[in-house]
């Protein structure tokens, strides 16, 4: 589901401020033309700090950040843990 709205959440960086080849700078917004696909393409990111982990091995050099994603959003269900 697809839907404009403003949601809070955060997302797991490399040591670098990188994510999958994509370099980010703390303070930027990014956009992107296309709409978004969960899995697919477009930024992700989890609402719930913990679900991170359930995506991204422990790494005590990677950055973990809060993020604010606005405009069209796609999600998927709740993830169970």
């Amino acid at each position: 589901m697809s839907q404009n709205k403003i949601v809070k959440g955060y997302k797991v960086f490399g040591p670098d401020w990188t994510c999958k080849g994509f370099q980010y700078e703390v303070g930027k917004s990014y956009e992107m033309d296309e709409k978004p696909v969960v899995c697919e393409r477009g930024f992700h990111f989890c609402e719930k700090l913990m679900d991170c982990f359930c995506y991204y091995k422990f790494n005590a050099e990677n950055k973990v950040a809060e993020v604010i994603a606005y405009g069209e959003i796609a999600e998927t269900g709740i993830l169970e843990t």
